[in-house]
């Protein structure tokens, strides 16, 4: 059989797999714990929070760990806009996006009384540009656009969209880069 699902869960390397069992047999306490089991797990987990720090140019404060991309979807946007949601309800995403995102912004509406504009994407699959700056209020708080799609692979230009939302409101910019990590810079 050929497998032609990897965007989704890939097979681990054999080689992950004993570093993997390698670690819970050794690492298995409780980060939080004092004894030292937790503090050897703590020590680990601080490890591997100075690794992805500069593999992605952050401060290691800035790191959560969750259990998966939608988990951190759901929590990165429900607690931006909760937080937030004094300055103004209005959030934009694209109209692609993976279904943790576009479930999170729908709970948000139907819950709390978001307003969310989704953006049609043209032909190949980009975001206008144009519709975005447009799409802006004063009331906009958070703008959602994937860096790549999971399902076409189509690249979004990140850059450029943070710069329209950074030069043109105050808003949060969150985008999911999961299907782009060791891909696209």
């Amino acid at each position: 059989m050929i497998y032609l699902d990897n965007s989704s869960t890939t097979k681990p390397y054999p080689e992950l797999l004993q570093i993997y069992e390698q670690v819970n047999q050794r690492f298995f306490g409780n980060p939080s714990s004092l004894h030292r089991h937790g503090i050897e797990a703590d020590q680990l987990l601080s490890e591997a929070r100075k690794q992805i720090k500069t593999a992605l140019s952050l401060k290691s404060h800035d790191i959560v760990f969750t259990s998966g991309a939608s988990e951190a979807n759901n929590m990165a946007l429900k607690g931006i806009a909760l937080a937030h949601m004094q300055k103004g309800k209005h959030i934009i995403a694209s109209s692609i996006e993976h279904p943790s995102v576009t479930e999170s912004l729908e709970q948000l509406k139907t819950a709390f009384g978001f307003e969310v504009t989704y953006l049609p994407v043209d032909s190949r699959g980009f975001v206008s540009l144009e519709d975005l700056k447009q799409a802006l209020r004063k009331d906009t708080i958070l703008v959602s656009i994937m860096h790549v799609n999971n399902e076409t692979g189509v690249i979004q230009p990140v850059e450029d969209i943070g710069k329209i939302v950074k030069e043109n409101t105050r808003a949060y910019f969150h985008v999911d880069h999961v299907q782009g990590i060791n891909k696209v810079p």
